[in-house]
């Protein structure tokens, strides 16, 4: 959006209630007429209403809302020109052959260009990015593991290993998966993801990652959920660079498990 230079005097005038009732109200009534200008004095003013105009700092009452709204007038690709435009101008408004209203006219400007740029920053940065240990926190759920059928003797140490599980004894838990999985001597891909996630819960990422790599190099119905398990034990090292890696792996193709979960959290972890 541009406008002539006075225009832009105009607007500053307002924004500043440096003008006159008469000047005001005719420049109320042109604000009706066009919705371009309407919209970038609504702007800034609800920017100025939400920043602290010496220190740019968040005002207290500002909320979630108001911030998210106010970073949607913006785009990211803005930022390099805005970061520019404030060096320009504030550059001109410093000059000997700028009258005062002139100056006036450019610290507005440069303190309103500037809270745009820092507005957007905050947005993109940090509204919309989380941390690689955040990300573990919000996006960890092991209740959507497999459940196991407990209705013959067989399967009645299973049934107490995924008891052990749910109390949170992952120590006790391994072993007992362990256990069954020597005992059967068969490869069970649900058993895996529950030894794996055992070994991610005692801060053993090695043999988590190993487990789930086994699993997806395995021919098993399942074997694609090993990009999701491997993708939360990055993140709960806070390895943010690999879980990305793996994350891009498992959205390559979208009937692997989690993909819209994986496409989300790619666009969020910084």
């Amino acid at each position: 959006m541009s406008f002539d230079e006075q225009s832009y005097e105009q607007i500053a005038s307002y924004l500043n209630n440096q003008m006159s009732e008469d000047e005001k109200t005719a420049f109320e009534a042109l604000l009706k007429n066009d919705a371009e200008l309407a919209s970038f004095v609504d702007t800034f003013s609800s920017l100025e209403s939400v920043y602290n105009e010496d220190t740019w700092n968040v005002k207290t009452n500002a909320t979630v809302k108001e911030l998210k709204a106010l970073a949607n007038e913006f785009r990211t690709d803005d930022v390099v020109d805005l970061s520019k435009k404030i060096r320009d101008i504030q550059q001109e408004a410093h000059t000997p052959q700028v009258t005062k209203n002139r100056k006036t006219y450019f610290y507005y400007i440069s303190s309103a260009v500037a809270i745009a740029a820092i507005m957007t920053l905050f947005y993109f940065t940090f509204m919309q990015s989380i941390t690689a240990t955040d990300a573990f926190t919000e996006y960890h759920d092991w209740n959507s593991l497999p459940s196991f059928q407990t209705k013959s003797d067989t399967n009645t140490n299973l049934a107490k290993a995924a008891t052990l599980f749910q109390q949170e004894k992952y120590k006790e838990a391994l072993t007992a998966f362990k256990k069954h999985e020597h005992e059967t001597a068969t490869y069970d891909p649900k058993i895996q993801l529950y030894i794996g996630v055992s070994y991610l819960e005692l801060d053993n990422y090695h043999e988590a990652i190993q487990t789930f790599d086994a699993l997806l190099n395995s021919d098993t119905f399942d074997h694609h959920k090993g990009y999701w398990y491997t993708a939360l034990t990055y993140l709960k090292q806070n390895d943010a660079k690999n879980a990305k890696k793996v994350l891009e792996k498992l959205v390559s193709d979208p009937n692997n498990y989690n993909y819209q979960k994986a496409k989300k959290l790619l666009k969020e972890l910084k």
